[in-house]
Order: structure tokens, then C-alpha cells, then sequence
């Protein structure tokens, strides 16, 4: 599904980006690539003159840089690029978020600053962002409402002008970042900025790793929790929202009303919104029949004192499997350790069975 980072590329951050790819090539954990290879030169060259800006201005905030667009279909290792020069980047302050989520914090920091009437909201969160941040790295930007087109436009400037250095990892080239039929001639003042203040690299290598690692196994549960699980559900849904906006569906359930948020045939909850409740088969079936794919957050591993939960858990995945609909999940622990004790642990075996089912590469309809 999501190509994920090989371990130790993420953990040793002493390596600069060329050291850190070569050394995935060389321990056989990647397979080489030149198009891969070039972008890791040319984030190495970043890397060095961040570095050498900070030795100069001795250890204060980096000098204005001019960053990288990286751009190419899904599975060719961007994100594993940029998190190599994300953990190197030779400064201090410094952030990489997906850039959905990053677009929600703009629009609620934008929502607070009009409702305080402290002045223009694009300029005083360009400013803010400039005096806490010298790098950002945007994983999956894209342009997917029309009425951002002159906001990206200003707060990008700003963030430009205040010498942040961007990083940004996208499925197309800049020119093709908005794909929508209304007035698309809107973008072109971000379009051209993008062009002129980044330089442009297309990763374009004939081999779809994302696919190569799905045949060896499906990444559809992702444990444990944390940071690396809440970025894969970022990137997940980003792309199963293949830039669509979320919307919010109402299921009937036997005069009820079952509220969740969806991507087309795709939906998201959490673990406690759908098992920490009072919810019961005809919920889960409602789910099952209504979406083809459900991406469920957050399972804890779950102790005797939540065999209710460990039930309603057990009830919405037959309810799935019996559907052939997909799961995408993460949680704290493997399937086999999810229950491992409790009111209907054995009975347990089977959703544990059905989960890894449901991640091999035959399961579906």
C-alpha cells in the first residue's frame, strides 16, 4: 500500500542523504536506482549548503536556500528520499508534516485570526511560521480547492521571502498540481512561484517499489502506534482521497443514525468510535455493504477488562471479511497479540486468522 521507510534509514540520522541511500543499497535493503540516486545527490547538495550556511552565521538559523520539488508516481521511494535529508537537515528548527493536515492547520489558524480581527491571517501565519521553522518538508502537496489559490499562493510567498527552506514531495509535476475543471487558470501565479523559487526533479523510475513490497506483504495493518502509524494513515487516506475532500455520511441503522467520515468508497474511524460504543452487528454490516474499504485508527491491545471491545471488534471484522471489504488498520500490536487473555480469547483465533488473511494479496472480491 504506503511504501514504508526501511527501519534503520529513519533511525540513523548521522547520515547525510547520499551516505544514508548508499548504505540501504549496500546492506541490500533497497535495490539501486539511478533516478533515486540522483535525487539523493541533489538533497545532498542541500544538506551541505544548509550546513555551510549554519558554520558560517556560527550556529544560527540557516541562510535562504532554494529547495526541492520532487515529483513522480506513487512507489518511487519520494518519501523515503526526503525523510533521509528531513533526519539530517543539518538545523534545528525544522518540521515535516503531510501536506493535507498542514493545509487544516492553516485554515483553523486562518479561522481564529478572523474571528480575533489581529490583522491580515496569510501574513501573520507566515510570519509565525518564519520565526519558528529554517526547513519544511511537505510530503503529498497537492492542490485540490480552488478557493486556496490565491492563499497558497501569498503564504508560500511569505514563507519564501522569510528564507524557509521547502522540501516537497508530490505525485505530479507543478504544472499539473491542481487537477480540478473549475477555473484552473487560477493556480498559475502558484504554479510559476513553485517553478521559480524550487528546483523542479522528476522521479521517474521504472520500478513501482510500493508494488514490489505489496507482494511480499500487503501493508494494510500497520503496528505499533505512534508517529510512523500516524503518518501511514496520513498517506493512506491522502491517497485513497486521490484529492477528493471528506464528506460526511449518515448510515440508518434501525431508526438510528450512524455518522462517519468517508473518501468515496472509503472510510475512516477510530478504534473507539467504532468498538468503544454501544455498536452491534447491524452497525457493523450497515459499514460492510455501504464502503469497500474501512481505515480503522488506534487498536489498543486489548485486556481482559475489554472483552466487550475485543467482541464489537471480533463482530465488525466478520462483518468485513464476509463482505470481502478491505481493512486498513493500525495498532499496538500484531494480530496475534491484540487479545491474548480474556472472555473469549479462543474465539479470538478466528478474527486473528481473518486479519492476516485480509492482508495477503489474494484477499477481495
Amino acid at each position: 500500500m504506503v511504501f514504508t521507510p526501511p527501519s534503520h534509514a529513519m533511525q540513523d540520522a548521522a547520515l547525510a542523504p547520499q551516505a544514508a541511500y548508499e548504505a540501504l543499497v549496500a546492506g541490500g535493503e533497497i535495490q539501486t536506482d539511478e533516478a533515486q540516486r540522483h535525487v539523493a545527490a541533489r538533497l545532498q547538495h542541500l544538506h551541505d549548503v544548509l550546513a555551510a550556511a549554519r558554520k558560517r552565521r556560527k550556529g544560527k538559523a540557516a541562510a535562504p536556500a532554494r529547495g526541492l520539488y520532487i515529483w513522480g508516481d506513487v512507489g518511487r521511494g519520494k518519501s523515503l528520499l526526503m525523510d533521509m535529508f528531513f533526519a539530517s537537515a543539518p538545523v534545528e528548527r525544522k518540521r515535516r508534516v503531510h501536506f493535507h493536515a498542514f493545509m487544516q492547520e492553516v485554515h483553523a489558524s486562518i479561522h481564529r485570526t478572523r474571528q480575533d480581527k489581529s490583522g491580515d491571517p496569510v501574513a501573520l501565519l507566515a510570519t509565525s511560521l518564519a520565526q519558528n521553522l529554517d526547513v519544511l518538508c511537505f510530503d503529498e502537496l497537492q492542490a485540490t480547492d480552488i478557493a486556496d489559490a490565491t492563499l497558497l499562493f501569498r503564504l508560500f510567498s511569505g514563507l519564501f521571502d522569510a528564507g524557509i527552506v521547502i522540501v516537497a514531495t508530490s505525485n505530479r509535476p507543478p504544472k499539473d498540481i491542481y487537477q480540478g475543471k473549475v477555473q484552473p487558470e487560477r493556480f498559475a501565479r502558484f504554479i510559476a512561484l513553485l517553478e521559480s523559487r524550487m528546483e523542479v526533479l522528476a522521479l521517474q523510475g521504472a520500478t513501482d517499489y510500493r508494488t514490489v513490497q505489496e507482494r511480499a506483504a500487503r501493508r494494510t495493518y500497520f503496528y505499533p502506534l505512534g508517529e510512523e502509524a500516524d503518518r501511514f494513515v496520513a498517506e493512506t487516506v491522502a491517497e485513497l482521497a486521490a484529492g477528493a475532500l471528506p464528506e460526511t455520511v449518515n448510515l440508518p441503522v434501525h431508526g438510528r443514525v450512524l455518522t462517519l467520515k468517508a473518501y468515496g468508497g472509503a472510510a475512516v474511524a477510530s478504534f473507539h468510535g467504532l468498538c468503544g460504543l454501544a455498536l452491534g452487528p447491524a452497525d457493523y454490516l450497515a459499514i460492510a455493504e455501504r464502503f469497500s474499504t474501512l481505515v480503522v485508527t488506534g487498536i489498543p491491545e486489548l485486556s481482559p477488562e475489554k472483552r466487550n471491545e475485543a467482541q464489537r471488534f471480533t463482530t465488525l471484522i466478520d462483518a468485513l471479511y464476509e463482505r470481502r471489504a478491505r481493512l486498513i488498520c493500525t495498532a499496538a500490536e500484531p494480530p496475534e497479540r491484540l487479545y491474548p487473555e480474556g472472555d473469549g480469547s479462543f474465539e479470538f483465533r478466528r478474527t486473528v486468522s481473518r486479519l492476516v488473511e485480509m492482508q495477503s494479496e489474494g484477499y477481495g472480491g
